[in-house]
């Protein structure tokens, strides 16, 4: 059977200029930029699609807020993913198997905002599969399945884990407007480290998904998540005190999210978020999240729209880390290839409460940046130019 290809490419360009880009309590201006490609080709039929995609992104600082922290990063990946579909749109099968490098300190920054001088990389193989069903018409059923290895180069940068996780979700209609939904989801996590550390998340939760109107819609989730540690470093995995021995034990908290937008006007949407979460960060160190945040998008125009955002959100793990945020952002479509972006951020991190150490024991990575309380302005420029090599259809 012939394929139908198609292949795409963007390429972005980001300057930005930060008060205090690391959030050290002596703050100190910089300069960095960060350039990004990616590219995408998709071989599709009437009843299969699969994707190649691969991404390379670059970044340099300069100034006097990076001195004594790693000034340049360059991360890079690939993703291939087959999916078919059958006679019903919403039944389909998938696999996925990717592979991400990146610079361990950048991968820090990026997820936690914690400044560290680890060095070497991060290596993740990642092999996921799914399934969804339709089982009747006002029932489905979603299957996955996903495994992460984490490794470093070289080997004394970090430590390995494997992170696998299973999880289901049946749906079902109670009308055309309204639904509920019950998933339950099992990960393993499994540390290469002194003690051979094994953690189980149980995560079960019940939700429910609204149209309430044309203009209003939410979405929510709550449950439990039952936490077990097996020759664990801490008698806790969420704010442990740390331990030199193994300790075993296990932990129960809530868990949740909920999403309500509202189309104010007929160019005015507003977005109301809040979740409460825990699990791994990318270098498998545990965190319980907690965050709220409203974002109002204004579109000007055919071309340009204005969207204000404010946000606050606690990180627990060793620490306890509180965090405050408001952006504004303004984008503009230059052509149909070239968009424009000009944001401004405002970011205050309240000081640390909680164990007097910053360093998982898990791990041995840090958890936050500094105890104290620090902000930063960011100013940031992003250009980004997409194009279509070969358009579907040839």
């Amino acid at each position: 059977m012939a394929f139908d290809w198609s292949i795409k490419t963007t390429q972005s360009e980001t300057v930005e200029l930060n008060s205090n880009q690391f959030l050290r309590t002596s703050p100190a201006a910089s300069l960095g930029s960060y350039s990004t490609l990616t590219a995408n080709a998709e071989a599709r039929t009437p009843t299969s699609r699969f994707n190649i995609d691969g991404d390379g992104s670059f970044r340099k600082y300069w100034g006097p807020g990076v001195e004594g922290v790693p000034s340049e990063s360059l991360t890079y990946g690939f993703r291939a993913r087959y999916e078919q579909r059958e006679k019903t749109r919403s039944d389909r099968e998938f696999v996925e198997a990717e592979w991400r490098q990146s610079s361990a300190a950048f991968a820090l920054l990026n997820e936690l905002g914690v400044v560290s001088n680890v060095g070497g990389f991060i290596d993740r193989l990642t092999g996921t599969g799914g399934i969804d069903r339709s089982i009747t018409p006002r029932d489905s059923l979603s299957l996955l399945a996903t495994s992460t290895r984490t490794s470093y180069e070289p080997s004394t940068a970090g430590t390995p884990f494997t992170d696998t996780l299973a999880r289901g979700v049946w749906r079902h209609s109670l009308n055309p407007i309204t639904s509920i939904n019950l998933s339950s989801e099992l990960e393993l996590l499994d540390y290469g480290n002194t003690f051979n550390t094994s953690i189980q998340i149980y995560r079960n939760q019940i939700g429910i998904d609204a149209t309430l109107s044309a203009v209003l819609s939410f979405r929510a989730n709550v449950g439990a998540a039952y936490i077990a540690t097996e020759r664990g470093a801490s008698t806790s995995v969420i704010a442990g005190v740390p331990s030199t021995t193994p300790v075993s034990g296990s932990i129960a908290d809530w868990i949740g999210d909920a999403v309500l937008t509202y189309r104010m006007l007929k160019n005015t949407t507003l977005a109301i978020n809040a979740v409460q979460s825990v699990g791994p960060s990318v270098v498998g160190s545990l965190f319980k999240r907690d965050s709220i945040s409203a974002n109002i998008t204004q579109v000007l125009n055919s071309r340009s729209s204005l969207t204000l955002s404010a946000g606050i959100n606690r990180q627990i793990s060793t620490t306890s880390t509180d965090f405050a945020s408001a952006s504004a952002s303004y984008n503009y479509s230059l052509t149909r290839e070239w968009l424009a972006q000009l944001s401004y951020r405002y970011l205050h991190r309240f000081a640390s409460s909680g164990a007097s150490t910053n360093i998982d024991p898990l791990t041995g990575t840090p958890t936050v940046s500094g105890t104290g309380p620090a902000d930063s302005h960011s100013l940031m420029v992003v250009l980004t130019h997409s194009y279509t090599l070969l358009p579907a259809g040839n």
